[in-house]
């Protein structure tokens, strides 16, 4: 009875007996099923069917070996969600974790192309990339690193911390366990064509302020060294005197400035997913280009295919299987032209053409005022070309059969 403690319960046939009074309410409820109010009024049997109620699962999280709700899962996992890891552009899925993820460290170098250091629980024993890359199980399939996946196909992640991972992947768990499931199409589906891009530009922040040639020219001649002081005469001589400060050579290179560019980085992924009562689809095609901030021969361009598909070809037998495949094209940057750029002096310029003996360009070199190293990086940006053709393939194909009804 609503509002009182006065209640009963049914028999296994439904019948039951309770006093109510005309003026009260009964409460008529069962679990998975919608709650009902019936007014009693003058009837001395009231018959009520209950119907199924329909709510929304509880949070799930895939782990190895099958499915568990949130609030019964004793191991510490995260999960982050396809909408999540597209907020960040990125090359790589491990770039789009950075902050997302509690105890997760990710530490990437800004190189095009270049695989992020993944540290789960801290510097790990067994060894892998850097002696610290997870394990990566994508869909189902295990991996060192996950460099040829596009962010945008990945459905999921999660990041199995706990140690109790080594339970289920042995001791290539070590290093911590990342589950991925790339997205695929739902039954009674209609067909989907998705499109998801992006363009823009990188540009050097905080670049470090060196000394301008005045400044440049100052210290070397308050040094006190007599070989300094030449230095800046023999510039002078070579390449004439400032119009603004004759004391100070007619050069005024910022190598900074010179070597860097700013880079460009666009993504565009096209998508057709769906289904029907009996199979599920998802196509998709991905292009990703990313240039890097050294003016060079310093860029990671990669082309995706990647198809999954599932079929219920009888009531007893399902089968399905996905591929991906990636080429990518990877120009590493010269990292020997940073340190150039550091020790280069101001009052040296790019070119020189007096400088006859360097070929095909004219670029100065420092040792013609009297330096004992070229210093110019230019030859090193020009004249390297670190190419890396990568090809991978991933392809998982499965037969379900229920045995027993």
């Amino acid at each position: 009875v609503k509002g009182t403690l006065r209640g009963t319960m049914t028999d296994i046939d439904g019948n039951y007996n309770i006093s109510a009074l005309p003026a009260d309410t009964l409460v008529f409820s069962m679990v998975g099923t919608t709650t009902q109010n019936v007014g009693v009024g003058n009837r001395t049997t009231i018959d009520v069917k209950l119907l199924t109620e329909t709510t929304m699962m509880e949070e799930v999280v895939v782990v190895g070996y099958g499915t568990q709700r949130v609030k019964d899962l004793t191991s510490s996992i995260s999960t982050v969600k396809s909408e999540e890891l597209t907020r960040t552009p990125a090359s790589q899925a491990m770039q789009a974790l950075q902050g997302k993820v509690a105890g997760l460290q990710v530490v990437t170098s800004g190189s095009p192309g270049a695989s992020p250091t993944i540290r789960v629980r801290g510097i790990g024993s067994y060894p892998g990339q850097d002696n610290e890359a997870p394990l990566y199980v994508v869909d189902g399939m295990f991996f060192d690193n996950i460099d040829f996946l596009n962010p945008t196909d990945i459905a999921t992640i999660s990041v199995l911390k706990d140690a109790s991972a080594a339970a289920i992947y042995g001791v290539r768990a070590a290093n911590g366990v990342i589950l991925i499931e790339t997205k695929a199409g739902r039954k009674n589906q209609k067909s989907e064509i998705t499109y998801d891009g992006y363009y823009g530009m990188q540009i050097a922040q905080n670049v470090l302020k060196m000394a301008n040639a005045e400044q440049f020219t100052t210290m070397a001649m308050e040094s006190g060294s007599a070989a300094d002081a030449s230095f800046i005469l023999n510039a002078m001589q070579r390449y004439g005197r400032s119009r603004v400060n004759p004391n100070v050579p007619d050069v005024n290179t910022d190598w900074y400035n010179e070597i860097l560019r700013t880079a460009n980085i666009q993504n565009h992924s096209l998508s057709l997913s769906g289904g029907s009562e009996n199979a599920t689809y998802s196509l998709g095609v991905n292009y990703f280009s990313h240039e890097g901030i050294l003016d060079m021969k310093n860029e990671y361009q990669r082309f995706n295919l990647r198809s999954k598909g599932d079929f219920q070809a009888t009531d007893w037998l399902t089968i399905g299987g996905n591929m991906i495949l990636s080429n990518a094209n990877k120009y590493s940057e010269e990292g020997g032209a940073w340190s150039q750029a550091y020790y280069a002096v101001p009052i040296l310029p790019v070119l020189d053409e007096q400088n006859t003996a360097a070929w095909p360009t004219a670029y100065a070199n420092a040792q013609d005022i009297g330096y004992r190293s070229g210093q110019n990086p230019f030859p090193t940006l020009v004249f390297n070309d670190n190419k890396l053709k990568i090809m991978k393939m991933l392809a998982n194909f499965y037969a379900k059969i229920d045995i027993i009804p």
